[in-house]
Parts: structure tokens; sequence; C-alpha cells
């Protein structure tokens, strides 16, 4: 038995090395998340109607597929060392990022039937079935790096983000104080008037809620001008991370280890 569950967790672990049904497998895995992702936007659709029942069936069989590698998977965690073994390593497995998106890729089907005459419910839990496109992140190496750089850049996000809402509401609450008496309705608190904030100072500008006096265009004025480098940092902040992560990767795949000391040396 030991050596059955080895075999498929090579089978369901994404490697370079792979044999070609290992291959395969993985294939067909990111071909049942293409096609449920597509299951999904159809069903969305009122002229796809007529072809809902072929779009049900099809979905009924891509869940049963993924509930089956979500088993697999529990069942062969104690072969990945991290989690240790017996049935502690199974709940140590369960509760990790990628389980926890495995098992929310299916959730949703099984509780479905419990939504009953909900129709915001079943629409939330049938939309909810997107998720599966986050299992694309065993199979891409990208998504580890963005991991990585989400780690190793925590602490300027958090205080770049801060800032960012520390503007927001420094914005609307001027906005909210000269422009309250002009225009109630729109500006009738400042949370009310945080909505102005984010899609003014995102230059997104739906135009739903502009100042029309002058002290709220000058104050409208200063918050863009602000806004366009403050909400740019998160931005800048990614992209610097991912040229660093990219460039340590690049130099680990030309490293080398000396055969007789294990000590890491350059190409």
């Amino acid at each position: 038995m030991p050596r059955v569950r080895i075999l498929v967790y090579e089978w369901l672990e994404p490697g370079e090395q792979g044999s070609a049904f290992e291959h395969l497998f993985d294939f067909a895995l990111i071909f049942m998340i293409l096609l449920s992702v597509l299951v999904v936007v159809l069903q969305s659709m009122p002229e796809m109607q007529a072809w809902d029942p072929l779009l049900t069936h099809a979905e009924t069989w891509i869940v049963y597929f993924f509930s089956l590698e979500y088993l697999l998977r529990l069942w062969t965690c104690p072969e990945v060392g991290r989690y240790g073994e017996g049935w502690k390593s199974r709940v140590r497995y369960a509760f990790s990022p990628m389980a926890l998106i495995d098992l929310a890729a299916v959730l949703p089907f099984y509780l479905t039937p419990l939504a009953g005459s909900n129709t915001v419910v079943f629409r939330l839990l049938r939309i909810f079935r997107l998720i599966r496109v986050l299992k694309f992140g065993r199979y891409h190496a990208s998504m580890g790096i963005l991991v990585r750089v989400l780690k190793l850049r925590k602490a300027e996000l958090i205080v770049s983000l801060v800032m960012v809402l520390a503007l927001v509401t420094i914005a609307s609450t001027f906005m909210y104080a000269v422009e309250h008496d002009a225009q109630p309705k729109a500006f009738a608190s400042i949370p009310a008037s945080m909505w102005w904030g984010i899609v003014t100072m995102t230059t997104v500008g739906y135009g739903d809620v502009f100042p029309i006096t002058a002290a709220g265009k000058f104050v409208a004025g200063i918050s863009v001008l602000l806004g366009v480098g403050l909400f740019a940092l998160p931005a800048g902040i990614l992209a610097s991370g991912f040229a660093e992560e990219m460039s340590r990767e690049r130099q680990s795949k030309h490293r080398k280890k000396c055969p007789h000391c294990g000590e890491e040396l350059e190409d």
C-alpha cells in the first residue's frame, strides 16, 4: 500500500522530470480546470439555456473528478514530508492554502441544494466555482514567485496601503466639509464621500459624483495630484520585488555544487 501511495503522489504532483503518464495527468487536470471555468461562464449566458442540461451534466462530472483528486491528495499527503505522518498530517494538509482551494472548488456543488429557493445564494454558489482557476497555482512557477514577492515586500506593501487609506480618508473628509452644503445627497457623509475619493484618486473617474464649488475643485485637484503618485506605490513595490526574485531565480539556476565539499559554485 505505501508503494501505491507513493506512485499516486507522483502522479498528482506536477514535475518536469515526471513520466509521460504524469505529464498526461497534469494536462488532464489543467484541461478540467479550463473546462470548468468555461462551463461556469456559459451557464451565466441566457442564450445558452438550451444547453443547460448538457452543461450541468459536464459540471457534475468535473466536480466528481476534482473531488476524487482532493481525496487522493488527502490520502497521499504524508508523502510530502512537512505534514508528518498519520491522521495529523492530513489535518495539517487540509488547512494548507492549496488544499483549501481544492475544497472550495468542489464545495459549492454540494452546498447548492441547501440554497433552496434563495436565488441570490444559489447564484453566488455557482459563481464561486470560479475559484477553481486558482488551482493553476500548483502548475505554474510564477504563482510561487508571486507568493515569495508578497512575503518579501510585505512590510512595504502594508505601509503603502495604510498611506493610501489615510489619503482617501483625509481627502474625503475635506471634500465632505466643503461640498456637503452644496451637494447634501452626493456628499452626505464622510464614508459616502470616500466613493468619490477612491474613483477620483485611482483616475477611474466615473463622473457620478464630482465637486461643483471652487473649494471643492481645489481639494479635488490636490487629491488627484497626490493620488496619482501614491496609488502607484504598491505597483512599483511589486515590480521591483518581481525583478529581484527573477534575478535571484536565474542566479540559482546557474549555480552548481562542488562534488567534494557540497559548496555552491558559480558557472
